[in-house]
């Protein structure tokens, strides 16, 4: 396998093909650990490269997802094969030296530096010329954006261009100045104010007979670095201009081709391009590579195609007319400019033979020898331009069919293009995609346009703003207009009628600009399609308007279709080649919050029923894969509501590919949940409810409370409304569940008891028990353990009546935790164990972790560390095994204690550590403070006793510190 960082961030098989690693994360992440290859990485340091300073909360879960996927990427077949290891709290990829490319350029560089050393000039010079071969453009250029990440690829630059002055230096020295100066014009010129560079540059054409260039170059140097800096070039290549100035004229350049020719009399150089916009901010990074393409640093032909692609409103033809006015110099010969109109409400589409003529009269042809028909024109417009060098703007293309008959241009002219498709299938086109803008460009354009006082008055309303406008220059632009024609209106105002999502479209109005009408514009284009495909992708933006979630797969599109996943699939790239969908990772798509709300507004335009079917399908969906993944997790599902589901799951076959659904689907199954219990058909509201009950354990297992809390009184709500007591019923127990996991107690009891009143009502036998069991629990966090032990065994008679034997060790677990701090420890004992028997006899992983912790925590109290470490491991294989991170900080600080009083006080620590980490991804304050307390008093341990070893004695007063 090969890693190569020198540039676009790739991954190579062994016979070449590449392994795609298409989520920003995952390649981020791959960098961190490539820059540090058979370096162990610690956690905190690749937290950092992903999320700089402020990583959310649920990092260290997130930082394990996705070295899972990264160890599946790159060994499919055996993840565990994959050279990505788990080292300590960190990670670490193994690599040979010629898999990666970063090693393969500091072996080289190395090798060359050694030979130059021992006066080997051509060894040098080779392995110099093999290390700079190795860079495909900048450093980690898709795998940037953290501070960690940028500072190491600034890093892997200056090593570049430290390594290509020594290059330039050993072949000037070898009097190869042609080499050295080809190398040195595109460096110099992206590096302007880089004075040995171009002192070199100087030197070399000097050298080569161009002592004009050598002079020109000096003054481009000196005035970038007066106008940069303040400051003068250095003596050495001050004295270097004077000694060619003082040297004579040298050899003559050679002459061009273009003027060896007959002078031919031509009109004046049409300049047609729209005024360059004041206001423009932002998009540095694309006009750097604009200008690479239009005007090469090299000096070489420009590329002949490049289009600016990307969604409606996101300032193209801005961009295009900034990036024109920037290289104009390089085309004296002329700037072409048209209007397209193809993406322009209300006005007629341009055809190409009337840009063809257009063209063909500004460049001095008389009307009458425009030919007639598109391939007469297109080859005159060819001739037309031999030997000269224009830039052509087209700008807002429909499609490629309007402007194909003019892209066949000859070497030295450039067409520009903007169009709101992704010209994916132009011939040696180079594209330049862009979308929103960054937050701190957005805020700087809406600052130029209303002041920046009045935008700096209230920051907050105007981040808000500029988030509520998604970053799009359009939306930012429209509301900054808004604004500043209502000087009386403050940012926050208009932030509060944006909020409101019916009505944002149309508060992004100002005179003729719309973002609704540009959005409008793309997809009647599409409806209005002669392909079936278009016209299936404008229904698939208007169906995905029925359904309130984050983002979308195939399978989801193929069930609010009705359709195969195939055709869905080609509708969303269709949609992601129009701009009005994003495809982030393969199989993943979304739309842009104002794409969103537009699709929302054309699905309230249909049938009714259409778009209710459609929500039902997709819930339908959910709801089965939800049902099918819970299966597989073997999550209980006793006493859940029964509803008929049509459709066929998501095809998943294990419990890592169930778990990975659950949580990559979680954000959308719980605002689907949500959504579906507050429409109004009662199908609807029972697929929500059955979906909302399917995602209890999930929830539960993975410390979600909050978002239990939301989507259980949302089905609390909606089973008033359905006058359903058994949903009732099951959405207060789940509600009291969560609230005993926050340890709100009494609330929590409130749940329990109207759980149990209408459990008793219908005659449920099975939720009667699951009350009573909640109440147990929840008394047993308050310290009334006789109350626990009562509510206990009260469901334990009900669940060994009805056969419900999860129900019974739930019961026994709480009972022997509660004899255990009544302080009757052989009681425990013996209850713990045969409830531990009874769940390894029902293979019940879940509540095997439970009593493990249980005995776990008595072993301690009974002065048994030993027993107790060898509880809370086993414990903790279980809990990782069913993946209940919630459990996963408890056991970590017993096996912390466990280990400090065994006088493993290094593990102790480690464990202690750990423990602290996980309960801060789930912001459990109060485990972390007896896990921070407990790594006190381990190095309390360290000072006191640094060279104990082994367990305590009996009466040990290490014994009574166990408070839990």
């Amino acid at each position: 396998m090969r890693f190569s960082v020198l540039g676009v961030l790739t991954v190579r098989h062994a016979d070449g093909g590449f392994v795609p690693v298409r989520r920003r994360k995952h390649r981020q992440l791959l960098a961190a650990l490539l820059l540090r290859a058979n370096t162990p990485v610690s956690g905190g340091h690749l937290t950092e490269s992903l999320w700089d300073a402020a990583p959310p909360p649920s990092a260290e879960q997130n930082l394990k997802t996705y070295v899972h996927t990264l160890r599946k990427l790159l060994s499919p077949d055996d993840p565990r094969s994959a050279p990505i290891t788990t080292h300590g709290a960190g990670y670490l990829i193994t690599l040979r030296p010629d898999e990666l490319d970063v090693l393969v350029f500091q072996d080289l560089v190395r090798r060359g530096r050694r030979a130059a050393r021992e006066g080997d000039l051509e060894t040098a010079c080779r392995c110099f010329e093999q290390a700079l071969g190795l860079w495909r453009g900048d450093a980690l250029q898709d795998a940037g954006g953290s501070r960690v990440l940028d500072r190491a690829a600034d890093h892997l630059t200056e090593e570049r261009l430290s390594v290509l002055e020594e290059l330039a230096e050993l072949q000037l020295h070898l009097g190869r100045n042609a080499e050295a100066v080809s190398r040195l014009r595109a460096a110099a010129a992206g590096h302007p104010l880089r004075e040995r560079l171009q002192r070199q540059l100087m030197l070399g054409l000097h050298r080569s007979g161009d002592r004009a260039g050598a002079l020109d170059a000096y003054q481009r140097f000196r005035k970038a670095l007066v106008t940069e800096t303040g400051l003068d070039p250095g003596r050495d290549i001050q004295e270097l201009h004077r000694r060619i100035l003082t040297s004579g004229s040298g050899p003559a350049p050679p002459a061009s081709d273009r003027a060896s020719r007959p002078a031919e009399p031509r009109p004046a150089p049409p300049r047609q391009l729209p005024r360059d916009l004041a206001g423009f901010v932002g998009r540095a990074e694309e006009l750097v590579r604009l200008r690479s393409l239009l005007a090469p640093w090299d000096g070489g032909p420009p590329h002949h195609v490049v289009a600016i692609t990307g969604p409606p409103g996101s300032g193209k033809s801005a961009l295009a007319v900034r990036a024109a006015h920037a290289v104009g110099r390089d085309f004296p010969d002329g700037w072409l400019y048209t209007n397209l109109h193809g993406a322009t409400p209300g006005l007629r589409r341009l055809e190409p033979l009337e840009v063809l003529g257009r063209f063909l009269r500004d460049l001095g042809v008389s009307p009458q020898a425009v030919p007639d028909d598109v391939d007469g024109a297109a080859a005159l417009w060819r001739t037309r331009l031999d030997g000269r060098r224009v830039l052509v703007v087209l700008d807002d293309a429909a499609d490629l069919a309007q402007i194909r008959p003019l892209l066949s241009v000859p070497v030295g002219s450039a067409i520009l293009v903007t169009s709101r498709e992704s010209f994916a299938l132009v011939d040696d086109c180079a594209r330049v995609r862009i979308g929103e803008l960054l937050r701190t460009e957005a805020s700087a354009m809406f600052a130029k346009l209303i002041g920046a006082g009045r935008a700096a008055e209230d920051v907050r309303a105007t981040g808000r703003l500029i988030e509520l406008c998604g970053r799009l220059p359009l939306a930012v632009g429209i509301a900054g207009a808004r604004l500043a024609n209502r000087p009386r209106w403050t940012v926050a105002d208009l932030v509060e009628r944006l909020e409101d999502e019916r009505r944002r479209l149309h508060e992004l109005e100002a005179g003729d600009l719309a973002v609704r009408s540009s959005l409008a514009v793309s997809y009647d284009l599409l409806a209005g399609g002669a392909h079936p495909l278009d016209r299936l992708a404008a229904r698939t933006l208007r169906m995905l308007g029925v359904l309130q979630v984050a983002d979308v797969t195939p399978l989801m599109v193929a069930a609010l279709l009705g359709g195969p996943a195939e055709e869905a699939e080609r509708a969303m790239e269709r949609l992601v080649d129009a701009h009005l969908a994003e495809c982030d990772e393969p199989g993943r798509y979304r739309l842009h919050d104002l794409v969103r709300l537009f699709a929302r507004e054309r699905a309230a335009l249909q049938d009714p029923e259409e778009t209710t079917a459609a929500l039902n399908r997709v819930l339908d969906f959910y709801t089965a894969t939800a049902v099918l993944a819970g299966t597989l997790l073997r999550y209980p599902s006793h006493g859940l509501p029964e509803i008929d589901l049509h459709a066929v799951p998501a095809p998943l076959t294990s419990r890592e590919q169930a778990y990975e659904w659950m949580e990559e689907e979680r954000a959308n199954l719980l605002s689907a949940a949500s959504q579906a219990m507050a429409s109004p058909g009662e199908r609807t509201v029972r697929l929500g409810a059955a979906l909302a009950i399917r995602l209890h354990w999930h929830l539960l297992y993975g410390h979600h409370v909050s978002y239990m809390l939301t989507v259980n009184q949302r089905m609390l709500e909606a089973a008033r409304r359905l006058g359903d007591r058994s949903i009732e019923a099951l959405a207060h127990n789940h509600t009291g569940v969560a609230l005993c996991a926050r340890l709100q107690l009494p609330e929590s009891v409130a749940h329990f008891e109207r759980h149990l009143a209408i459990s008793r009502e219908l005659g449920n036998a099975h939720g009667e028990q699951r009350a009573l069991g909640g109440l147990a629990r929840s008394c047993f966090e308050m310290g009334r353990y006789e109350e626990a032990v009562g509510h206990a065994e009260a469901q334990r008679v009900i669940a060994r009546r009805i056969g419900h034997s999860s129900g019974e060790y739930y019961a026994l677990g709480i009972i022997g935790e509660a004899y255990h701090r009544l302080g009757r420890f052989d009681q425990a004992l013996a209850v713990l164990e045969k409830s531990l028997s009874l769940s390894r006899r029902d293979g019940n992983v879940y509540q095997q972790g439970s009593e493990l912790e249980a005995l776990g925590e008595l072993h301690l109290s009974r002065g048994e560390p030993a027993l107790a470490k060898s509880a809370f491991t086993d414990a903790l294989d279980c809990v990782r095994t069913i993946r209940m991170v919630a459990m996963e900080s408890y056991l970590l600080l017993g096996l912390a204690r466990s280990c400090r009083l065994l006088g493993e006080l290094d593990q102790a620590a480690a464990h202690a550590w750990q423990a602290v980490e996980t309960s801060r991804g789930l912001r459990d304050s109060n485990t972390e403070k007896k896990a921070l307390a407990e790594h006190a008093a381990i190095e309390e341990a360290r000072r006191s006793s640094p060279r104990r070893a082994g367990p305590p004695q009996a009466g040990d007063p290490e014994r009574l510190r166990l408070a839990r």
